[in-house]
C-alpha cells in the first residue's frame, strides 16, 4: 500500500495511469454526454439512436458492457447467490404455502406476475395469468407459483382465489429468499423484470415475453426463449402507453404455453 499524502511521486503516477484508460461516458466541453473511448461509441450510440437500439442491434448488454472496456464476452455468467440461510428461509417459506420442496412429484412453473412501473407493456393482466396458469397446469400437469413482491400482493391474491385449481401464491420477501424461491422452479414465465435476472442467476431456464424493452440485449445463456410481441410500436420504453398495452392484451396465451412447454422440454433442470 502506499500512502499517497507522503507520496507525490506515487500519486502523479496514478494520475497519469487513471488518464490511459480512461473509458465509458464523460462530458464535452459544451457539457453534453460523450464517450472517452472508442469502444464505447456503440453504447453512446444505443442511448441516442432508435434505430439501432430497437431494430438493428443484436447484441446484449454484456457484449456491450465487455466491448466497453476492450473485452470480448465469453458467456461469463451471473455470480450471485443468496446463500444457504436464505435457501433455508425460503424452503420454509414454501413449507408454510402447502409445498414441500423436497417432496415434489410435478414440475413446478413460476410465474412472476409483476414489473414495476417504470415501463408500460411488461406484464399481463391478472385475468391473463390465471388462464395461463390453468392452461400450463392442465398441459404439463404441472405446479404453479406465483411470484412477486409487495406490489404484487393483491392480483396475486386475486389469481390464487380465482383459479381452477389450486396455486402456491409464494408471498413477498428479500430479493435473497426470492431467489430461493425461484431456485424451486423448474421454469419461469415473466416479462423483463428484476426476477427475469433472477432465474437467469439461480440458473433456472426462463420463458420470457417482450413488448416495450429489448429483447435482443437479454442474455439468457442458452437456459431459455424469448417471446416478442410483433405489434408496430414496439418496443417503445413508454412509461405510459397511450393505447392501453395492447402489447400485452394481444400476448398469445396458447403461444406462450406451447414455448413454456417447449423450453421445459430442451432446459430441464430436474427428473420429475
Amino acid at each position: 500500500a502506499i500512502n499517497l499524502d507522503k507520496e507525490p511521486e506515487a500519486l502523479e503516477a496514478l494520475e497519469d495511469s487513471k488518464a490511459s484508460v480512461k473509458m465509458g461516458f464523460g462530458k464535452a466541453r459544451d457539457g453534453k454526454v460523450c464517450p472517452v473511448n472508442a469502444q464505447s461509441e456503440y453504447a453512446y450510440r444505443l442511448g441516442i439512436d432508435d434505430d439501432l437500439k430497437f431494430r438493428t442491434n443484436q447484441k446484449t448488454y454484456q457484449e456491450i458492457c465487455f466491448e466497453q472496456v476492450g473485452l470480448e464476452f465469453k458467456k461469463e455468467d451471473y455470480d450471485f447467490s443468496p446463500g444457504e440461510e436464505n435457501l433455508n428461509l425460503a424452503n420454509t417459506a414454501l413449507k408454510e404455502r402447502g409445498f414441500d420442496p423436497f417432496k415434489r412429484n410435478k414440475r413446478v412453473i413460476g410465474l412472476n406476475t409483476g414489473s414495476g412501473n417504470r415501463f408500460a407493456g411488461k406484464k399481463l393482466s391478472p385475468g391473463q395469468y390465471k388462464t395461463l396458469a390453468e392452461k400450463l397446469h392442465a398441459k404439463l400437469n404441472a405446479d404453479i407459483f406465483l411470484l412477486g413482491g409487495e406490489d404484487e400482493k393483491e392480483r396475486n391474491a386475486w389469481i390464487q382465489k380465482n383459479a381452477a385449481m389450486p396455486i402456491v401464491n409464494t408471498g413477498s420477501h428479500s430479493i435473497q429468499v426470492f431467489s430461493g424461491i425461484v431456485k424451486a422452479c423448474d421454469l419461469v414465465v415473466t416479462g423483463d423484470t428484476t426476477a427475469m435476472h433472477i432465474a437467469i442467476a439461480m440458473k433456472v431456464p426462463v420463458l420470457a415475453y417482450f413488448a416495450s424493452t429489448c429483447a435482443s440485449e437479454i442474455e439468457l445463456y442458452g437456459r431459455g426463449r424469448k417471446m416478442v410481441s410483433q405489434i408496430i410500436c414496439a418496443p417503445c420504453y413508454k412509461k405510459i402507453c397511450p393505447i392501453d398495452e395492447k402489447c400485452m392484451a394481444d400476448m398469445d396465451l396458447d403461444e406462450l404455453t406451447e414455448k413454456a412447454a417447449q423450453t421445459l422440454k430442451d432446459y430441464a433442470i430436474r427428473v420429475s
